[in-house]
């Protein structure tokens, strides 16, 4: 408790102008005071019901609603009060003491409005008068008690809400509350907010606060300088009114419900401009000011509610729920429970829980569940703000414009590349490194490429891919080391979409791995699942999408992969021959050197100018002018599940040579075309990775490989002497009569031929032989890899598209 003094020595009286000196007022005790004001309060409340011209006045500032002045207490002061006082005692002296009556008996708001100013616990901090006669034309409208704290009219309002609306005046608040937003607050004049007021709207959870100050010069100079002391503290922004209007003058000019309108669909000025895209910064602002030593995490934070404090941990969103742990203490006792907000039975039940643990009113958690859901809603929003900001494409400098677009019109940008992989660490693997480039790449592509690393344990595969992907910017990469059979169908829906997925072994995908081909194949992940209804209790089901398109990175230890699996990846292995290990071993020890450090250094400019090239590389689509002439091995049944590879793999080619080529516009959509210089690189790539080498062919098969040529050009030569079918095609049969091979040796040299695609079976029906054609055209006899059936650009002629 705190008693109040009348004033300082000597003070000058804000009405009368009368010196008053203190020695001749008494002390008035703060529960005596608490009696007196209300019951003047009460009665000047009395007064308004019974004056006419009070009722008058008010209606001609629009003000009409009388149970909302009942509700605030308002008043009027016919000048009459001390009438009503007995003339014996000190009441009088009393309320003299407390500035209701003025040294000269007079009454301090005769002829006023009266309007009780209220703390939170409902106790009233001051009297604040409107004149209502003469004393308006002559500057002396508002009336304060000079011995009370001013306070702020309604900050009970912060009890129940988290957003307030802070006018300049009663009668504006009172406008704006007829307009249907309870949640306003009045200071007593523009700069009239003081340090304790403030401490209170944050101890009672308010986060945020919308500035409604006359639309004038003085307004607008008051709005931006209270501006600057909220911000720091608060969420702040400035609803704009018409030119020169106040929410009184607005409602008496264009009525409440234009009032609402306006305040329902505000435009609004936030304190400081919010940087787009970047939708992280734009959430940061809105988020409570109250954060815990928890709150860097994802869905955590906290809100002090008087001697309460409510901390939420791992707040999460579904389509029908809004889940958190709620963490409450208050004076070294603690409550944690576990809840979906959004059922009204568990706050419920929360809120009984509370009331006998804290031992606490049901009004008052009641109020703190209603702030905390308010503030959980909008916490939810700014994590689903921050996620969606993760899949936009970083804005780039126009340095980093340049720096992208200067790399990516190099004439030899393939070979820079490759250059620049060699300055970075990773030596050797020139057909694997480029090929994880242009899967990277591909990302930004409606069909993206995937790659499986194939090679034995410690041979480098993993080093091979964390290297690759070292040149791909930060914001599109998903590295993961293990993942469960489920987790990519329960992504958010757009967190993969143009994304590298990386898994480091094959062995850590385990069920997930059918998932994996899904999205590759589709390029989207789309589940069912049955939920409860909290609301009618019923089972019913609920859809997820996980959206595509996403470049996969995988690599593995297991040669016995699925063929459905491989079937989606270029598969390729490392290099293990004794060769690379000498030079990576040499690589290894140069680290360590004067070199070593010269080139660490250089690598982080190379990562910057990849990054920026990637970033710059827009998502246009590739059209392939040459397509129905190309050639995949047409007569092999595995070139329907190859050639798009293949076609991907030109395609990617031609994506990344995007800027040094010339855009086309076909019906408002731009593209690019593949050249013949796109078609060259895909096929040296797809040689080196797909193709064949006759050294890998046992002796046998390669000696049964020749005989098979032999028996073509046999046939060929009587073929052209007599004029017939040039069409060569054999049975094992004929095989062991040309050459005089053993039935089981010729069955099982031809089995490997099959297999690794140098014959191929031809269909039969039932009771024929069975006929095999020769795939091998000679290629390769001088030790270089060859791919079967491919077209090369020379070959390739110009065409228009249609």
């Amino acid at each position: 408790m705190h008693e109040v003094v009348a004033g300082p020595n000597v003070k000058s009286d804000a009405a009368s102008g009368v010196a008053v000196k203190a020695q001749n007022k008494k002390v008035v005790p703060e529960e005596r005071a608490q009696v007196l004001l209300a019951r003047a309060a009460a009665i000047y409340s009395q007064n308004l019901s019974a004056c006419a011209e009070a009722r008058a006045y008010l209606e001609r500032r629009a003000i009409t609603d009388m149970s909302l002045l009942e509700r605030h207490s308002v008043g009027y002061s016919t000048g009459r009060l001390s009438e009503l006082l007995p003339q014996a005692g000190t009441l009088k002296q009393e309320l003299t003491s407390l500035g209701v009556f003025l040294e000269d008996g007079r009454e301090r708001f005769a002829g006023c409005l009266v309007f009780p100013a209220k703390d939170t616990s409902g106790r009233i901090v001051t009297l604040y008068g409107d004149n209502t006669g003469k004393a308006v034309a002559q500057g002396k409208r508002s009336i304060l008690l000079p011995s009370r704290p001013s306070g702020l009219w309604n900050i009970s309002a912060s009890k129940t809400s988290t957003h307030l609306l802070l006018v300049c005046s009663i009668l504006d608040a009172l406008c704006v509350e007829i307009a249907g937003n309870p949640n306003v607050i009045a200071l007593h004049g523009i700069n009239t907010l003081r340090e304790e007021d403030r401490t209170e709207l944050l101890a009672q959870g308010v986060y945020r606060v919308s500035l409604l100050f006359k639309s004038d010069a003085k307004g607008q100079i008051a709005a931006q300088a209270l501006t600057k002391e909220l911000a720091p503290h608060f969420a702040v922004d400035t609803i704009t009114l018409p030119e020169g209007e106040a929410p009184n003058s607005y409602i008496q000019h264009h009525g409440a419900a234009a009032l609402a309108e306006l305040l329902l669909d505000r435009p609004i000025k936030h304190a400081d401009p919010i940087p787009q895209p970047e939708a992280k910064q734009e959430a940061a602002r809105e988020i409570s000011p109250h954060e815990s030593a928890s709150a860097s995490l994802p869905g955590c934070f906290s809100l002090p509610l008087g001697l309460r404090e409510y901390e939420v941990r791992g707040l999460e969103r579904t389509p029908r729920g809004l889940k958190a742990t709620i963490r409450v203490q208050k004076a070294g006792r603690l409550h944690v429970d576990t809840l979906d907000l959004y059922s009204a039975r568990a706050r419920r039940q929360l809120a009984l829980d509370l009331v006998r643990f804290f031992e606490e009113t049901a009004d008052a958690i009641e109020t703190d569940l209603n702030k905390l859901l308010t503030l959980c809603e909008r916490q939810s929003r700014v994590l689903e703000l921050s996620q969606q900001s993760e899949t936009r494409p970083m804005a780039l400098s126009e340095n980093e414009r340049l720096l992208g677009e200067n790399f990516g019109t190099k004439a030899d940008l393939v070979e820079q590349i490759l250059s620049d992989y060699e300055s970075c660490g990773l030596v050797g693997e020139r057909a694997n490194k480029l090929l994880c480039y242009l899967v990277m790449t591909s990302r930004k592509m409606a069909r993206p490429l995937a790659v499986l690393n194939l090679a034995s344990s410690g041979a480098g595969k993993t080093a091979l891919q964390d290297g690759c992907l070292a040149f791909c910017p930060p914001e599109d990469l998903v590295k993961l080391t293990s993942i469960s059979g489920k987790a990519l169908f329960y992504k958010q829906r757009d967190s993969l979409r143009h994304k590298v997925l990386a898994l480091e072994e094959g062995d850590g995908v385990g069920e997930a791995m059918y998932a994996l081909r899904n999205l590759i194949s589709a390029g989207e992940l789309v589940t069912e699942v049955t939920v409860k209804d909290p609301v009618t209790g019923r089972l019913v089901t609920m859809a997820n999408k996980v959206e595509g398109p996403t470049a996969v990175f995988l690599t593995t230890t297991n040669p016995d992969t699925e063929p459905e699996t491989k079937s989606r990846f270029f598969v390729t292995s490392v290099d293990e021959g004794a060769e690379q290990t000498e030079a990576i071993l040499k690589y290894q020890r140069k680290r360590y050197s004067l070199d070593g450090l010269r080139e660490q250094t250089q690598s982080l400019e190379i990562y910057r100018t990849h990054h920026a090239f990637q970033r710059a590389l827009r998502m246009l689509p590739v059209v392939n002018p040459f397509a129905e002439q190309l050639r995949y091995g047409d007569s092999r049944l595995p070139s329907r599940r190859d050639q798009p590879k293949y076609l991907g793999l030109i395609a990617t080619v031609a994506f990344l040579r995007q800027m040094q080529k010339k855009r086309k516009l076909y019906s408002e959509i731009e593209y690019i075309e593949v050249d013949r210089e796109d078609v060259r690189i895909a096929n040296e790539l797809a040689t080196q990775l797909l193709g064949h080498c006759l050294g890998e062919l046992s002796r046998p098969g390669y000696e049964l490989l020749l005989v098979l040529d032999s028996m073509r050009t046999a046939h060929l030569e009587t073929a052209k002497e007599e004029g017939s079918d040039h069409t060569f095609s054999f049975t094992r049969r004929q095989v062991r009569e040309f050459a005089g091979w053993a039935h089981t040796r010729l069955h099982r040299y031809l089995r490997e031929l099959s297999e690794l695609e140098y014959v191929a079976p031809m269909g039969a029906r039932n009771g024929c032989l069975h006929r095999y054609q020769l795939l091998w055209q000679g290629q390769g006899t001088d030790g270089a890899r060859f791919l079967l059936g491919l077209c090369t650009p020379e070959e390739l002629q110009e065409g228009r598209q249609q």
